[in-house]
């Protein structure tokens, strides 16, 4: 059964011939395609038609698409504009992380509904995208957006296309065919050992000591460390679990699994840091004591002084301030994880280690962070290997020969050269 047809739009314009009837092939009318879409549960006939079509060429390609779009299951009916569309898939986003959710909602308030919000969900092409983010990326008087903020819209995009897809909505997503600008990324800023060393000894009588000094040795997150819960620290097993995170979002603090599946690690402590993990812990009970009753029991590792959970806000301007205080180059709370894992690998340790300690989700994205330490480390690799291979020069005569570049003795390749016949 034909499910589909073709009609030119005759207006009273187009050429007749003789006998009254139209002439198509001279005829500049539009074209237009309807497709039966079968019968609703009511029994009334459904059906699909698209007009405006410059050439029969253009109205066969499209009904074509339709068709195909038809057999895939895709719902070719929906009217659905991309704005509106955006509107429903954000409310469906119920397990998403309050960050993410909020960058969602942000790049899709700003810029993607704005600027494709009237375009018809079906009809949105890949050069539509291309023209937004072009736009974006170009440098405007005011304000212009880096590439790789043009590029986490363009991933939002891609997640949201991606579930229409899914959803059949689309046949497929148009964001994915767009070249997006290599985004060169600037090595993080991190401390020397040195002005590690001189930070801690500056913070040493600082309540929120253990914190920094945990930060340095294991790389945790802000958010993983303003969570982290004393039955997760198991000082006597060497360990520190992390499986929590805190965000705060307007105001508000929410708690929930790490910033990505691999965050939620396991994370070895060295002798060190249990030290100074026992003596925090005493620290804590003698304010435990002294707030009595007033004190908030939540479990935590690092608290206010009244026992509630840190603010990761509060965190980053308490640093900043110790940092004027200790007279130091100026670095972000978050470079201090740069830091750590700038100064483990510069000691040797190796990429997959300092990846899984940092609950980076794949190996890449450590030697990505840190291509700065890389080189140093790959010719310190290629030392230790050419240090292993280097031939070591013998005492004595009769096999010195065996030194590279040394002829073997005569009588000692005759003696070979008998044992061989």
């Amino acid at each position: 059964m034909k499910r589909g047809h073709l009609r030119q739009r005759h207006t009273r314009h187009c050429p007749r011939s003789a006998s009254g009837g139209w002439e198509p092939h001279r005829c500049r009318g539009t074209w237009e395609f309807t497709v039966d879409l079968g019968r609703a549960a009511t029994g009334e006939r459904r059906q699909l038609t698209k007009a405006g079509f410059a050439t029969k060429r253009d109205a066969v390609q499209a009904l074509q698409r339709c068709l195909d779009e038809m057999q895939g299951g895709v719902e070719v009916e929906t009217r659905i504009t991309t704005g509106t569309y955006f509107e429903e898939w954000l409310a469906s986003k119920r397990s998403l992380r309050p960050s993410t959710l909020k960058s969602y909602r942000e790049h899709i308030r700003l810029y993607l509904k704005p600027l494709l919000g009237h375009v018809p969900l079906r009809e949105l092409r890949p050069r539509q995208i291309d023209l937004m983010l072009g736009d974006l990326a170009r440098p405007r008087a005011k304000n212009s957006l880096s590439s790789a903020t043009v590029r986490r819209i363009h991933s939002t995009l891609r997640v949201a296309l991606n579930d229409a897809v899914r959803r059949r909505l689309i046949s497929h997503n148009p964001a994915q065919y767009i070249d997006l600008p290599v985004e060169r990324r600037q090595p993080p800023t991190v401390w020397t050992p040195e002005q590690v060393a001189s930070f801690l000894s500056s913070v040493r009588k600082d309540r929120l000591y253990a914190l920094y000094h945990l930060v340095v040795v294991t790389g945790l997150r802000r958010g993983e460390l303003c969570a982290l819960s004393w039955d997760d620290v198991q000082l006597d097993r060497r360990y520190v679990r992390v499986n929590r995170a805190a965000v705060e979002l307007g105001g508000r603090i929410h708690v929930g699994p790490p910033k990505t599946r691999s965050g939620v690690r396991t994370v070895p402590l060295d002798g060190l840091t249990i030290e100074v993990l026992r003596a925090h812990r005493l620290r804590q009970e003698a304010e435990r004591q002294a707030w009595g009753n007033a004190y908030r029991e939540e479990g935590l590792v690092f608290t206010q002084e009244n026992g509630a959970m840190l603010r990761p806000e509060g965190v980053s301007r308490r640093f900043r301030n110790a940092t004027r205080r200790a007279d130091l180059p100026l670095i972000r709370f978050h470079d201090l994880r740069h830091t750590s894992a700038s100064i483990a690998l510069a000691a040797g340790v190796a990429m997959k280690v300092v990846s899984e300690r940092l609950g980076h989700s794949t190996i890449g994205i450590t030697a990505d962070l840190y291509t700065h330490v890389v080189p140093a480390v790959a010719r310190d690799a290629a030392e230790a290997i050419a240090a292993v291979l280097r031939p070591v020069p013998s005492t004595s005569t009769s096999e010195s020969w065996r030194d590279v570049g040394a002829e073997a003795p005569k009588d000692h390749l005759d003696k070979l050269n008998q044992e061989g016949s």
